[in-house]
């Protein structure tokens, strides 16, 4: 299985769209399945998953935005990244300090 990161964008901000962790936690449950599983959360806006080879990281952002949606009545913007793509950042960007 690979790591990714979903970023979902909006949440908290100025007010809005301010859900608790549990209440995103709580939603995301329903879209796991064989090929995806959450495993965590930092924060209310960051999730934490694992996938296998069957499924994309956008289709992962897909169906955790279509999820919330679903569950919140609200649109909802979601990037995803491999945890291997968020390790190459860090790295290249600390060599650059």
């Amino acid at each position: 299985m690979k790591h990714g990161v979903a970023f979902i964008r909006g949440i908290s901000m100025f007010g809005s769209k301010n859900y608790t962790k549990e209440d995103i936690s709580d939603c995301l449950r329903h879209i796991e399945n064989k090929n995806m599983k959450i495993i965590g959360m930092y924060g209310n806006d960051n999730v934490i998953f694992e996938k296998n080879d069957e499924i994309q990281y956008a289709a992962v952002g897909s169906k955790i935005e279509q999820c919330l949606a679903k569950t919140f009545n609200t649109d909802f913007s979601v990037t995803t990244r491999s945890l291997k793509t968020i390790h190459h950042l860090l790295d290249n960007f600390e060599g650059e300090s």
